[in-house]
């Protein structure tokens, strides 16, 4: 293991640090609302947003100390992307996915995990888990061939993080996570959609390009939680199943959204006429609109923190439990619902100027819709599989 350790920090301290980076958050705030438009007309977030994020230190949140990591909970990764998300989705969902895949690496081999952490504790990594890569076995690992698509944070990406089936005769494939490098991998700049279009979340090709066992690991034990690194970090943030996590991740996307169509739908209106000349407050449906989308965003961060409070103080063998990661999945997607209604009906109450390009009310719009088209936020998906759980039947979806 190569050691760049954090000093030990007191309960106290990881507070106060916790604290202190979302508050850092919260300064760069107004920076990422300055460039969201251009955000999403160069489709990818910026060089100067990544390098802030980086002097931040948000990339550091959830690595572990011994590679000179922070150690901190999934709740500070919550806040701090719950922080930015307001001022621009695309931007906190690819905020997210890099603090949250420094998580991942973490639950792969010790060797990968020097690799990766070992020159600056961090790397921007982009990535999905569908099995999208045939993974061929040869000496010392493998060769993966195919094509994956939603690369979040493709644009910055140092390493990429996939899935591949190994296929071996007279046995049923078996699901690996793997990882490749950028020098490795085709980038295919594709992403070309309606929502989170700042994203970068292209396609990524891959053609007989080998990959060395140490820098895989069984998808199996990483849903569950007792994946290589569950056992090389004692801290038990490291046994945690990965789908509650995901949701722990971004989620704060789709409740920092609302917050932020809720905001933005009350400053316009505060500063709106009517054709009569009236001022729009004057409106009874318009001030209940304000009040409806202000409540349901405060609804919507209190939800989000009882998601955290349980994923934070419920034991790690009661995370593992299947129904119990069936229902915070549920949950998750629930919420995320839950925010994309209240976005919908705030543009709704805005009127065609909502619709204007100028105005970010229909960016919120496009996000919050694609947001919820996530594998992960897809609530009839999640309560589908969540009903199959409770049933005792085998869920369709993972869980």
């Amino acid at each position: 293991m190569t050691l760049t350790t954090e000093p030990v920090r007191t309960d106290a301290q990881k507070a106060e640090l916790s604290a202190e980076l979302v508050r850092r958050a919260e300064a760069l705030a107004q920076f990422v609302a300055d460039g969201a438009a251009e955000t999403e007309r160069r489709g990818s977030v910026s060089a100067e947003a990544i390098e802030a994020f980086i002097d931040a230190g948000f990339f550091k949140i959830l690595v572990p100390q011994s590679y000179g990591g922070y150690e901190l909970g999934v709740d500070t990764m919550a806040r701090v992307v719950r922080a930015i998300a307001p001022s621009c989705a695309s931007t906190a969902w690819v905020l997210a996915f890099y603090i949250g895949h420094n998580w991942l690496h973490a639950l792969f081999p010790e060797k990968s995990q020097d690799e990766v952490f070992g020159e600056r504790s961090f790397a921007l990594t982009p990535g999905t888990f569908a099995p999208s890569f045939t993974l061929t076995p040869t000496d010392g690992g493998y060769l993966a061939s195919g094509r994956s698509s939603w690369n979040s944070g493709s644009a910055a990406a140092e390493w990429f993080m996939n899935g591949g089936l190994v296929k071996t005769e007279g046995q049923p494939p078996s699901l690996l996570f793997f990882l490749a490098p950028r020098s490795d991998v085709e980038v295919i700049e594709n992403w070309d959609v309606a929502g989170l279009r700042g994203t970068a979340s292209h396609d990524l090709a891959l053609d007989q390009v080998f990959i060395p066992e140490h820098r895989t690991v069984d998808a199996a034990s990483v849903m569950n939680g007792t994946s290589p690194g569950a056992a090389l970090h004692d801290n038990p943030l490291y046994a945690m199943p990965v789908m509650p996590f995901i949701v722990g991740e971004i989620l704060p996307v789709a409740v920092g959204t609302l917050r932020g169509a809720a905001d933005e739908f009350t400053r316009v209106t505060q500063n709106r006429y009517l054709s009569d000349g009236s001022g729009a407050t004057s409106k009874q449906s318009l001030r209940i609109a304000i009040g409806r989308g202000d409540a349901a965003a405060a609804l919507a961060d209190s939800m989000l923190e009882t998601y955290l409070d349980m994923l934070g103080n419920t034991p790690t063998s009661e995370l593992q439990q299947t129904i119990v990661r069936g229902r915070l999945k549920a949950e998750g997607a629930m919420i995320t619902d839950f925010c994309a209604t209240g976005v919908n009906q705030l543009v709704a109450a805005a009127g065609a100027n909502g619709f204007r390009n100028s105005s970010p009310m229909q960016r919120y719009f496009r996000d919050i819709n694609m947001m919820r088209g996530h594998a992960t936020l897809d609530s009839e998906r999640a309560t589908e599989s969540y009903g199959d759980v409770m049933l005792g039947l085998t869920p369709k979806a993972p869980v």
